[in-house]
């Protein structure tokens, strides 16, 4: 399966905030978009997700495919949670096929039990991309779209993290948008200015 962001612009308020670009997503890769902050990361997956249409170029399907559509497994840049509600909860809401005992198994790898059922408010930014990114993977999905996911966590969070990503990649491909290259073999880096 190859998906083609082909040739893709957007423009906002006048600016163009990214301008033909061109990336061929096969499985099993994994995709950095690296670049500063406002240098059109985020677009570009909200393009490949669908969430933004580009104003010239297309996102296509090459090869077979069984569905209509295809599901990602998608990480914001933005948080988007329920503050009273607990990380438990967020991570079984995620998708119906998730237990309890399966959400906490996987919410464990990054979060002391008694912070499990905490309210979500109660836990700091990096614990909270950590939840984002088990309810993320929890999710059936074709792809795994990542957007800055390790903003706020310290670096052993991190690496924990970006090991827990790539440990349940199997042969998706990952699209990761970061400001930093990120230490993963093999990965194909598109540097953004």
């Amino acid at each position: 399966m190859t998906i083609i962001l082909d040739y893709v612009s957007k423009v906002y308020n006048g600016q163009d905030i990214i301008k033909d670009f061109y990336l061929s997503i096969e499985d099993k890769r994994i995709y950095q978009i690296v670049g500063p902050k406002d240098s059109g990361k985020s677009t570009i997956l909200k393009i490949f997700l669908g969430e933004i249409k580009p104003d010239s170029g297309r996102v296509a399907r090459m090869g077979d495919y069984k569905y209509p559509t295809l599901q990602s497994a998608y990480v914001p840049q933005e948080s988007h949670f329920k503050a009273k509600k607990s990380a438990l909860w967020h991570v079984k809401k995620a998708h119906r096929k998730v237990s309890e005992g399966r959400a906490i198994e996987e919410l464990s790898l990054f979060l002391p039990e008694d912070k499990l059922k905490t309210p979500i408010s109660d836990l700091t930014e990096g614990e909270k991309r950590c939840v984002e990114i088990v309810r993320a993977l929890c999710i059936p999905a074709d792809f795994i779209v990542l957007d800055e996911p390790f903003a706020e966590m310290e670096q052993d969070q991190a690496d924990k993290a970006l090991s827990y990503i790539l440990g349940k990649q199997g042969s998706r491909p990952i699209l990761i948008s970061t400001q930093e290259e990120l230490p993963i073999k093999g990965s194909k880096i598109i540097k953004l200015n």
